[in-house]
């Protein structure tokens, strides 16, 4: 049974659009601070998400699953830009990256499986569809971040994680890497050439599926978790 908090930030979805991805985010704040700015419609930014989900485990629903809430932003993954059309925002209390970071308490990651596993199945979305705002987002955001416990979700059917030493990499160049990301799904293309993007995109994905090894460059493990990740991506797709 969900809380309901009407926000007024949403719209209509793309006519061409269909419900494909789901995306977490962190609030970086507190509770009621979290409800005040997403369901502010006076900001000079007004943002929103579906849901929203306390560290006690209370799920608040702000923006009818049918609608277009603003969770992504400027965003892109498999060559999409308006990614707000095709996903499920959930908006997941943390104080965000700063002195006060810290893992997500078991009892609001337990309701997130819950929510996400009904999401999931309402609209059949992909596993490597289960992404966070980092992976859509990454010059941008860096949420959840590597303290959200994605090995955790996966264990519950939720999303999809790379089977490490398994499959065996001969070549982690900078080539070979963004080859690889742009297959996966993120957009790695540079409107600048900055080699800032790449590493943000680098580092977006090691923070979901290497946190234990977050360095911003090629590396084995992150060739070797691409490779796994395409794997499976080719065996159930």
């Amino acid at each position: 049974m969900y809380k309901n908090f009407c926000s007024l930030n949403y719209n209509v979805r793309s006519s061409q659009a269909s419900i494909e991805y789901l995306i977490y985010h962190y609030t970086a704040c507190d509770f009621a601070t979290s409800l005040k700015i997403l369901c502010n419609d006076k900001a000079e930014y007004p943002v929103s998400a579906h849901y929203l989900i306390d560290e006690n485990g209370d799920i608040y629903q702000l923006v009818d699953e049918d609608k277009r809430a603003w969770h992504a932003g400027k965003s892109s993954w498999e060559g999409r830009e308006d990614i707000n059309s095709w996903s499920i925002g959930i908006e997941l209390v943390n104080p965000g990256h700063g002195p006060h970071y810290r893992p997500f308490p078991k009892v609001q990651m337990e309701a997130l499986a819950h929510l996400s596993l009904q999401i999931i199945d309402r609209y059949k979305i992909k596993p490597w569809n289960v992404l966070g705002h980092a992976d859509i987002a990454p010059t941008r955001k860096i949420d959840p971040g590597e303290l959200f416990n994605w090995n955790w979700l996966a264990l519950q059917g939720i999303g999809i994680m790379p089977s490490l030493g398994i499959v065996s990499a001969s070549n982690d160049s900078l080539e070979m890497i963004q080859e690889l990301l742009k297959q996966y799904g993120y957009g790695i293309d540079s409107p600048d050439g900055n080699d800032s993007h790449i590493q943000a995109v680098v580092r977006a994905f090691q923070m979901h599926f290497t946190p234990s090894h977050i360095t911003k460059q090629p590396n084995v493990e992150t060739c070797q978790a691409l490779l796994s990740l395409l794997e499976k991506k080719n065996k159930k797709g």
